[in-house]
């Protein structure tokens, strides 16, 4: 069933990515709220056991486990990316990643390059600007939706091309800025087992061993959660993400046995940054409310499901009627972040409340998680807010999903068109 959350659909069954999404209001099942509200739970105890002494014990166990990794992950990104590009050079016809076809003989060159340009640290910015370059490449001709699957290549540019920086500030922006495209890398493409229930279904017909017995419809659902979960975990406090990246890296090291080479070879990167986010050590303690927690993750996973079809609809369909998804998405969204900044005091360690740093002051580190007295009303309001979005988006209206026949996944890959 892990398995099963951590494909990248896509690459394994034909997807029409221009087909209606399921509506929301068929989204929100019972088994829906049941897989949601056992995540929100675990996620609650997982924040509220990060401040105790086993807290305290495991973040020093893996400070000290992860060390040697964490003096090298330069090293380490420097060689799994050289890797990766060496092998889509190798393989020829793809961009990025193994559904994202082109034949062209600079992409060819700009590929072959790119493992030459991580060679040498003055040449990192090339090899980024490379990345970037073929990130916009694969925007321009399978359209940027698509592209959003893949905001990871977005930050490992931005990491080699900052890699010659001296600022620490930029530098610890950088590392920053790349857990939170791995986190979206896998959160945002996880909504595609709500909406588009369908395609993953295909893979549990041609893995029956994944769903374990369980209907697949139920699997599929709790595929979804899973992935979004573990995902949205890397974007909070130390030991809550660094216990992501390691569940994700079992998740993902499982799935390559299952899925072969495909899957090893297009999920390399974002196993090389969860070893990344795994190794990166917070010296800063964690004081904050674990019952931030479950309230914005609860909002954020409405929040990502109406923003994904309100952006589909843009895409795909017209200008116009993506309005509701898109405003209420939005307002989801911005209440995640009014919620953060109005919920988060200070930390009562005054050197980590300096103005000269504002980078680390970013929502959603644990710094914009600490303790406010005068939450508990923020709360309350947060959860009628949060009540009234899921009433507006529960009449939301759409077209229900056509579920193929279960030979469907045989077909050919659909080829994009430009």
């Amino acid at each position: 069933m892990t398995d099963m959350a951590s494909a990248h659909v896509k690459w394994f069954v034909p997807c029409i990515v221009s087909d209606d999404p399921l509506p929301i209001q068929a989204v929100f099942t019972t088994t829906f709220f049941l897989f949601l509200a056992l995540f929100l739970a675990l996620f609650y105890l997982a924040c509220a056991a990060e401040q105790t002494t086993v807290g305290l014990m495991l973040s020093r166990f893996l400070d000290h486990v992860t060390e040697p990794l964490r003096r090298r992950v330069d090293d380490l990104l420097r060689g799994a990316a050289a890797v990766f590009f060496a092998l889509l050079w190798a393989h020829g016809g793809l961009i990025l990643t193994p559904e994202l076809e082109a034949n062209s003989i600079w992409l060819s060159a700009i590929q072959l390059l790119i493992p030459l340009f991580l060679a040498a640290r003055p040449t990192l910015p090339a090899a980024g600007a490379a990345i970037l370059l073929l990130y916009g490449y694969g925007a321009a001709c399978y359209g940027l939706f698509h592209m959003l699957d893949y905001p990871v290549f977005l930050g490992l540019g931005v990491w080699f091309v900052l890699s010659v920086s001296r600022d620490a500030k930029l530098l610890a922006f950088r590392s920053d800025f790349l857990r939170w495209t791995v986190a979206l890398s896998l959160l945002w493409p996880s909504m595609e087992k709500f909406v588009y229930p369908a395609w993953v279904a295909a893979i549990a017909v041609d893995h029956p061993e994944l769903t374990l017995g369980f209907d697949v419809s139920t699997v599929v659902t709790a595929a979804g959660i899973v992935e979004f979960g573990l995902a949205f975990a890397l974007f909070w406090t130390p030991l809550v993400r660094r216990l992501s990246a390691l569940a994700l890296l079992l998740v993902l090291t499982a799935a390559t046995l299952d899925f072969g080479k495909v899957d090893g070879i297009g999920h390399l990167m974002i196993v090389a940054i969860l070893f990344v986010v795994l190794a990166d050590r917070e010296d800063r303690p964690a004081q904050y409310r674990p019952a931030l927690a479950p309230l914005i993750s609860s909002m954020a996973l409405p929040a990502t499901l109406l923003l994904y079809t309100g952006a589909h609809t843009l895409s795909y369909a017209s200008l116009t009627a993506p309005i509701e998804p898109l405003a209420g998405g939005a307002a989801l969204l911005l209440l995640v972040f009014l919620c953060l900044r109005r919920f988060a005091g200070h930390s009562a360690d005054p050197r980590h409340n300096s103005e000269q740093d504002p980078v680390r002051q970013v929502p959603l580190r644990a710094s914009m998680l600490v303790v406010s007295p005068d939450a508990a009303p923020e709360v309350a309001f947060g959860g009628v807010a949060l009540a009234a979005v899921m009433l507006i988006a529960l009449g939301l209206h759409g077209h229900e999903l056509k579920v193929p026949p279960s030979g469907a996944s045989a077909a050919p890959r659909q080829q994009h068109s430009t």
